[in-house]
């Protein structure tokens, strides 16, 4: 492609390609990317609106906190159970809340270590908000979910 051609304005994400120049040579060119300024924004919003949806089910007991970290840190489920130590058709069975609350501490433990997070996310789920004052609230929301609380964090 020519330099013309391929050029992109956008200060944030800068890339360096290779290009024809208009003098029939080939040599580097700073330019942003196209798929940053074109559609990042929208992947972004799309990405927030899903964790959003799986945010309501999990209040609602619809399915469990093993598969909310699953679909947000995009593991396969081959991939957890593995890491987790179960076999792929009892971590099915882990996504639905009546019997992710039969678990016991050491298989909930070995959820956690492979989403590297602590015990405690799988039971409560912390909101922030920023503001521009210094004090903080943390407030704790019941869910539908009688496993599983949100604590939002809020600036007041």
């Amino acid at each position: 492609m020519k330099e013309k051609d391929i050029y992109v304005e956008f200060k944030p994400h800068q890339l360096v390609l290779y290009v024809e120049k208009d003098d029939d040579s080939f040599g580097p060119l700073l330019t942003g990317s196209f798929m940053a300024k074109n559609y990042l924004d929208d992947y972004f919003e799309k990405i927030e609106k899903w964790e959003k949806s799986l945010r309501e089910q999990l209040k609602k007991g619809e399915i469990s906190p093993v598969y909310y970290y699953m679909i947000l840190q995009s593991f396969g489920e081959s991939d957890l159970a593995s890491r987790a130590g179960v076999r792929r058709r009892k971590l099915k069975k882990h996504f639905q809340m009546k019997n992710f609350s039969k678990l016991k501490l050491s298989q909930i433990k070995k959820y956690a270590d492979a989403f590297d997070i602590p015990v405690a996310a799988l039971f409560e789920l912390m909101l922030s908000k920023q503001d521009e004052s210094n004090k903080i609230l943390i407030k704790r929301i019941e869910t539908q979910n009688p496993y599983f609380v949100i604590s939002k964090v809020e600036m007041t």
